[in-house]
């Protein structure tokens, strides 16, 4: 199994960013963020999407997250960039 480094994701918006969707990404995973980086033009090119913007970015993986339960949160900032944060969800042990 190859590392996980960083993951890519794209929004679609209209155009004053009030409302806005996730755009599919053929590869959302990627070995070292500056790969996620480098990739990330051509995503929003081939992305197909026909909303009014298109925004994306990558978001560095902690191994921590793969080790728990873990929820993509993102959000559009009012300077129209894309802000991801990964949130560890609570671990539920079931106890006799």
């Amino acid at each position: 199994m190859e590392h996980v480094a960083a993951f890519m994701l794209l929004v679609g918006c209209s155009s004053d960013a009030t409302l806005c969707k996730e755009i599919p990404v053929p590869v959302p995973a990627y070995e070292t963020l500056a790969e996620c980086q480098s990739d990330l033009p051509l995503q929003i090119r081939l992305s197909g999407s026909t909303d009014r913007r298109v925004l994306g970015a990558c978001k560095a993986v902690d191994e921590e997250v793969f080790e728990q339960s873990a929820s993509i949160d993102w959000a559009v900032s009012r300077s129209g960039q894309l802000l991801i944060t990964f949130d560890a969800e609570p671990q539920i042990v079931a106890a006799r």
